[in-house]
């Protein structure tokens, strides 16, 4: 008989088994979650995906097999005992356990490999001592209905599950739910909270809590689906979790529960991309009727191209992400090399080529040594790194803003110890040092173990952001489930840009195709816009038009008539959301917004904003607004905190004081929430990245009127629909014919994660949507008339100001 392994850790099984953990292979939910491969990891799913009872059989093929789990008689993992099934006698229905009623030699006969014929025979008797208990067992459970394996959707409750099952997850989840607490109070909750997260990962910590409560008789199949379902897991400890803590409330061991650590990491993980995701319901979104004079029918067409092109992207961005990974971990780690005429004494080497050419600059810089440490903008912390010894930076490709990873260095040079993420805050003016802005470890100084030791700083690229991943994935989640919701405040952009061309014959029918001069009487200066900018402009403001894209080839002007519109839009009562793939791209149009007196808020990172924009930035907002407020708090918070000094040998005073500073660090905390919410509440402008749309403060609002982003072309489409759900009618800016989405996977190139929403969009409906800035203002004709044959058609023109321009003839030139 063919021996097999199995399915997750490679051991040889040593009983019958089932398809479960087929099943949790197969899964489209594991296979989507990043989880560690290491043998740690894959003890812990062998353990909960199996387990010593038996379970109904389905879908086993011939020769697949999976892991018993280590039963007490089945000789656990690593056994070379093995068995397999046929499909000559399926028992896809059939309860196969260790039968008491058969003798210990027969038990010993069923475990030899070589004697098939015994093997059979003893499970043909097995299956016939249990046929009336399985009748009973079918006839109990027949009701239940238990979701596949992993699936998303709401939690089980009796109905699914049957009281007993529920009890026996209860518990489980009330011992896990101890436990958290207990780690909190003594002090090592920190451990625990970097084990813990949502999806695969809740799961496998859930496992030897419910192993612990003994499954009730006759329901292993069921218990053991049920304890791998997310969803049902997650929602008996919310509820375990707070009984718990609220008892200990009662009995004064916490002051407040909700603001335990516990309570709070259990937040996080319920507002996590990947919790929704996994736990949403999974009722089909209904299609609404006269979505832009569309029937019923036309409607379900159209919500099944965007279930279609969401499962595309979804899986397109999963290959991506797969792809970033790996090539920031090649980048990770990498090693310092000597370049062959380099000098072999010298002590230190501080360049990582990646396979570059030692001079060309590099995004990786090594042996630097923590000197100070600070505090910056947004709290974060700003350390201080600088060269060993006398030496200079090498010249690097690290700027402000840009996301690094910072580890403690071997002798060689590589990498020894976990990333620490942070953004570079400023490159020093004397050349040899460098300061990062650190995240906070939840109050943990991990950053103070850099002190004394080398250490090496790698730039990561942005792409690689996990964080970035799961609001584009959430994005396509909210657009699949809400876009053509009457809810939904951009189903009017939904519609036009997932209907057909009939769809969209009404813009054409009531003149919102084209445009009048008439229409920009009195807005605009005479002169200050030709033609194809002035017809931009006016399509931009038409309140009846849900898309408009606007193709600016180099040197056409684009961002003045993007800031022209928006200024346009916001002096009329429209609250504008503006984006752009890149933060370099949002502070060019702040640059530009600053001078046009508006109230203009930059949302964003502080350390990855220039700071030439800085003072339009939420925090320094903020900052200046709360300054004679936080000047009084740290005036009062002086004055308690010497009382407390003087009230050490009173526990009640010393008591009462406490709980007075602890009141007066809320109050702080309450008085910045009510400022944020006022400052962007009142913005007649909010600008932010493209993924940065998505943060919490910029949902919170009202639905903004009008959408724009810039150097759309650039970006992927998932990113694009993050903004434009948060608004009524949208603009892309761009020029598809330029730079487009950077992708490092061929595979998710060629599925098309490479085409942006600018470019689809420009070519839908036979062009209606879209309007191109003819007239280039920036180079000689000799040079523009090749780049207007080669790629736009001849259509691009130069301006008689430029046409012969010459470099000689400019003032600068001598």
């Amino acid at each position: 008989m063919e021996k097999a392994s199995c399915l997750f850790c490679g051991n040889i099984p040593s009983t019958t088994t089932k398809a479960l953990a087929l099943t949790v292979r197969k899964s489209s939910f594991l296979s989507s979650l990043p989880f560690s491969s290491s043998p740690s990891s894959l003890k812990s799913i062998c353990l909960f995906v199996g387990r010593r009872y038996s379970f109904p059989s389905t879908k086993l093929q011939s020769k697949q097999l999976v892991c018993n789990g280590g039963g007490e008689s089945s000789g656990g993992h690593g056994s070379s005992k093995f068995a397999t099934t046929t499909k000559k006698k399926p028992r896809s229905k059939s309860y196969i356990g260790s039968n008491p009623k058969i003798s210990k030699s027969e038990n010993k006969s069923t475990s030899k490999p070589n004697d098939s014929v015994t093997r059979t025979n003893i499970l043909v008797e097995e299956l016939g001592l249990f046929k009336k208990q399985k009748e009973q067992k079918v006839q109990k459970t027949k009701a239940l209905n238990v979701r596949t394996l992993y699936q998303n959707g709401d939690p089980l409750g009796r109905r699914d599950l049957g009281k007993r099952v529920v009890w026996w997850i209860s518990e489980g989840m009330k011992a896990m739910a101890s436990d958290f607490a207990s780690a909190e109070l003594q002090g090592e909750f920190l451990e625990l909270r970097q084990r813990m997260g949502p999806g695969l990962t809740f799961v496998i910590q859930a496992q030897p809590y419910l192993n612990s409560v003994p499954i009730p008789l006759g329901l292993e199949a069921i218990c053991l689906k049920a304890c791998t379902h997310y969803p049902t897991l997650f929602d008996h400890f919310q509820r375990e979790l707070r009984n718990v803590l609220q008892e200990l409330q009662q009995n004064s061991m916490v002051q407040d529960w909700k603001e335990t650590e516990s309570w709070k990491l259990l937040k996080e993980l319920a507002n996590s991309a990947q919790h929704r995701a996994i736990a949403r319901k999974v009722t089909p979104p209904k299609p609404v009727q006269g979505v832009l004079g569309m029937d019923l029918e036309k409607a379900k067409a159209m919500q099944g191209r965007i279930d279609e092109f969401t499962k595309q992207m979804s899986e397109l961005l999963r290959i991506e992400r797969d792809a970033e990974l790996e090539f920031t971990q090649e980048e990770l780690d990498a090693v310092p090399t000597l370049d062959e005429g380099s000098d072999s004494s010298k002590p230190i080497e501080f360049l990582v080529s990646h396979g570059q050419a030692q001079q060309e600059l590099c995004d990786t810089i090594c042996n630097l040594n923590a000197v100070s440490t600070s505090t910056g903008l947004g709290g974060m912390h700003l350390v201080l790194f600088r060269v060993e010894g006398n030496h200079r930076l090498p010249p690097t490709t690290l700027s402000p803003g840009d996301m690094v990873c910072v580890r403690i260095s071997d002798s060689r040079g590589a990498g020894a110890t976990s990333c620490i993420q942070g953004f570079v805050d400023n490159l020093g003016d004397d050349g040899c040092s460098i300061s990062v802005a650190l995240e906070s470890r939840h109050g943990d100084p991990t950053f103070s173990k850099l002190f004394g030791k080398s250490v090496r700083i790698d730039r990561i690229h942005g792409l690689a952001d996990a964080l970035t991943y799961e609001r584009n994935c959430e994005a396509l989640m909210l657009l699949q489930k809400n876009g053509l919701q009457k809810k939904n405040p951009s189903i009017a952009v939904v519609a036009t840009l997932f209907g057909d061309k009939e769809d969209v014959e009404w813009l054409e029918e009531n003149d919102l195709a084209d445009w009048s001069p008439a229409e920009l009487d009195g807005l605009l200066q005479n002169g200050t816009f030709d033609d194809s900018q002035q017809r931009a402009i006016a399509l931009g403001l038409n309140k009846k038009r849900p898309v408009m894209v606007v193709q600016g080839p180099p040197g056409t002007g684009k961002t003045g008539m993007l800031k022209e519109v928006i200024a346009l839009a916001a002096q009329q009562g429209e609250r504008v959301l503006v984006t752009a793939p890149t933060n370099a791209a949002v502070d060019n149009l702040v640059e530009k917004l600053s001078n046009t007196g508006l109230n203009i808020v930059r949302v964003g990172n502080p350390a990855r904003i220039s700071s030439a924009v800085a003072s339009k930035s939420l925090v320094e907002i903020v900052n200046s607004k709360l300054a004679d407020y936080r000047a009084e708090f740290e005036r009062k918070k002086s004055d308690l905190r010497k009382d407390l000094r003087h009230c050490l040998k009173d526990d009640s005073l010393a008591a009462g004081i406490r709980q007075l500073l602890k009141q007066l660090g809320k109050a702080l905390k309450k008085k910045e929430k009510e400022t944020v919410r006022e400052v962007l509440s009142n913005a007649q402008v909010v600008l932010s990245t493209n993924t940065g749309a998505a943060d919490p403060l910029i949902r919170r609002l009202d639905t903004f009127d009008l959408v724009v982003i810039d150097e759309a072309g650039q970006a992927i489409e998932p990113s694009c629909w993050i903004p434009i759900l948060q608004g009524k009618r949208c603009i892309l800016a761009g020029d598809q014919c330029q730079l487009a989405p950077v992708i490092l996977s061929r595979k998710a190139l060629e599925g098309g994660l490479g085409v942006s929403l600018l470019e689809r969009a420009a070519t839908l409906h036979e062009g209606v949507l879209a309007t191109m800035l003819a007239t280039q203002y920036r180079m000689n004709d000799a040079i523009a008339s090749w780049a207007s044959k080669e790629m736009y058609d001849g259509e691009l023109k130069s301006s008689p100001l430029v046409a012969s321009h010459l470099l000689v003839d400019s003032p600068f030139v001598k």
